[in-house]
């Protein structure tokens, strides 16, 4: 058991957690660097020996498991050591930044909306001494300090530090420097000295940047842990000037209004046919797998109940722009599709306009949500509990409730946090629902064939005096625990990522309608269960080891089905459409590489009952 809790608590942590410190150390080495360095020559012996420190520092703060970000530090080490160009150190410790923040939670934003006035105050009293009354690093304490505070005003070192950034040197200090810590200040103080000091040489032209009030919660987090450089690298000019406005008028970004899900996609999009102008194929094809997922995708339920066929063309349209975008198809071409998508979109928005969100939508869309996720679960629950039953041992059927009682605990979880603590992003649900699908879908193929293998009865009397003789290993215990934990976990994952969304768009106005729904759902999926397992437990041995085997082997596919579909949305994937109709109850999607892997699957399943059937008459 303790080692499925492990397992729940990696799924929602991976790909793992970096530290503040880390974050800091490499920020500070690409900002400072220049300082000790130029032209391959020392030119401060003490900056120097600080960034050699500091890059002898990184490789022990990395988390576990990152092989190439240990194959940078190495490098970072060998470019300070031989006075590397400043283009390269930065270039380096900008790669390397990415990759820690990708690996890390959400950024928690700030509380309140960061003030500067509030900022400009805290300056003063704590920091004016040593970086001086207008921030230029000539404070009188300052003047006794090797290295010298920051200058404020430096352009270049404000493009190459994050808010995200300051705020952890604020916080944590700088070892061996005069940067002492000021963690004695409540957060908020220390978000308004962030913002205060990250905005000093920032340019307030704003000139040509997306319209604040466009920007949503994960993009606010983005552009906490990223740089002036990251901005201007991901999006010219106009990422520099959304990157300036949000750090001299914050208040436009967090009073921002919630965007409804077709709100996000038709941003997104916007952004992809400014990428696909510039000719950067991979960033507007991120933009494009977020207009899905951080879009549309959370308001499908509801469309499909005003207008499925309009649901279909537009998944199957924003399918194929993904698809096009990976095949680099001409500008003219691809601003076509994404004008012909943000056409769909307009009327997905009218038709929700007109057709209100009455109670007895909410309490249908809340009833068919969970009972179509929930039936996936409980097929494989169901039938492995029976085969539990049928082998008379208790631990089993112990293990199969640990499986689905700590996928509704892991659910729970994740529900609190995707509601209250961190931001989960498209990509990143969509990797988690992908993966575990696959490994549900390779454990429950296993199964099948372990019971295909018992449907006569003296194979079946052979193994359970087996059983009698020698109990089952607690590493059997645990696989059965994990799949039933794999299965359940998944659709409950799914399941509040629906509900999030209909309680967004109408449940706090139907709140009896939403819990009436649940309810019903839950009701109906108790009566299946008992049918099921009594029904199951009547069945002669053969027939019901027989059906079983084949109802996992069903599941397979249907999990592979789901588990590739997630992994192409997620963008890890690639995508070759095909014109065919999606049977998603089936795990039926029209991509090559989805039906090519259920077809693998189909395949081997034939040639295991053949060689079966064949080791049987031998």
């Amino acid at each position: 058991m303790q080692k499925l809790l492990l397992l729940c608590l990696l799924l929602v942590t991976l790909p793992g957690q970096a530290s503040d410190k880390l974050i800091q150390l490499i920020e500070y080495i690409g900002a400072d660097y220049k300082e000790a360095v130029q032209q391959g020559e020392v030119v401060n012996a003490a900056e120097f020996a600080e960034m050699q420190e500091f890059a002898a520092l990184i490789p022990a703060q990395l988390p576990a498991g990152h092989a190439e970000l240990q194959q940078q530090a190495a490098q970072l080490q060998q470019l300070v050591a031989s006075h590397a160009a400043e283009a390269q150190i930065q270039q380096l410790t900008a790669a390397m930044r990415s990759a820690v923040i990708a690996a890390m939670p959400a950024v928690t934003l700030p509380q309140q909306v960061p003030d500067h006035g509030r900022g400009k105050v805290l300056y003063q009293q704590n920091c004016a001494i040593c970086h001086g009354n207008t921030a230029e690093g000539d404070g009188p304490a300052g003047a006794q300090l090797d290295p010298a505070p920051t200058n404020f005003h430096d352009t270049e070192r404000y493009r190459a530090r994050s808010l995200f950034g300051l705020f952890n040197t604020i916080s944590l200090g700088v070892e061996d420097t005069g940067m002492a810590s000021f963690a004695h200040l409540d957060a908020q103080s220390r978000w308004d000295l962030a913002f205060y000091v990250g905005a000093i040489a920032a340019d307030d032209s704003g000139a040509g940047a997306l319209p604040a009030a466009l920007v949503t919660q994960s993009a606010v987090s983005g552009l906490l842990t990223a740089t002036p450089n990251d901005m201007h690298h991901a999006a010219g000019e106009q990422g520099a000037a959304q990157m300036a406005l949000f750090r001299r008028q914050p208040q436009q970004f967090f009073h921002a209004k919630q965007l409804s899900p077709l709100d996000i996609a038709q941003q997104q999009l916007v952004l992809v046919q400014q990428q696909v102008q510039q000719q950067q194929y991979n960033l507007a094809y991120n933009h494009a797998v977020a207009a899905y997922l951080d879009g549309f995708e959370l308001t499908e339920n509801n469309l499909a109940a005003v207008d499925s066929a309009l649901k279909d063309q537009i998944e199957q349209r924003m399918l194929q722009l993904r698809q096009l975008l990976q095949q680099q198809r001409s500008a003219a071409e691809l601003q076509t599709e994404i004008a012909a998508i943000q056409q769909l979109l307009q009327q997905a928005q009218s038709a929700l306009d007109n057709t209100e969100l009455a109670g007895v939508n909410v309490f249908l869309l809340a009833l068919l949500i969970l009972l179509r996720e929930g039936l996936e679960a409980l097929l494989v629950v169901a039938a492995i509990y029976s085969v539990a039953v049928k082998t008379a041992q208790p631990q089993l059927k112990r293990s199969v409730h640990y499986g689905w009682i700590a996928a509704l605990a892991l659910g729970a979880f994740t529900w609190v946090l995707a509601s209250f603590v961190i931001t989960v992003s498209g990509a990143s649900r969509e990797l988690t629902e992908g993966y575990t699908a696959l490994i549900a879908a390779a454990m429950l193929f296993y199964m099948g064939f372990w019971m295909h293998s018992k449907t006569s009865a003296a194979q079946w009397q052979q193994f359970i005096g087996r059983q009698v003789n020698k109990a089952m290993t607690s590493g059997a215990y645990f696989g059965l625990a994990l799949v039933v934990f794999l299965a359940v976990y998944r659709e409950v994952f799914e399941t509040i990522l629906f509900y999030q969304s209909l309680w967004l768009q109408g449940g706090s106005a139907h709140q009896l309608a939403f819990t009436g729904g649940i309810g019903a759902a839950l009701l109906a999926l108790l009566v299946v269960a008992i049918a099921l397992f009594k029904f199951a437990l009547k069945l002669p041995l053969k027939t019901f080891f027989g059906s079983t085997a084949l109802l996992m082997i069903v599941l397979a596919m249907v999990m592979v089905g789901k588990g590739v579909m997630a992994l192409q949305e997620a963008g890890i994937m690639p995508i070759s459409q095909l014109p065919l109709p999606a049977v998603s109850w089936l795990g039926i999607y029209p991509t090559v590489q989805g039906m090519a892997a259920q077809a693998v699957l189909l395949l081997l399943a034939l040639v295991l009952l053949l060689q079966q059937r064949y080791l049987r008459n031998v």
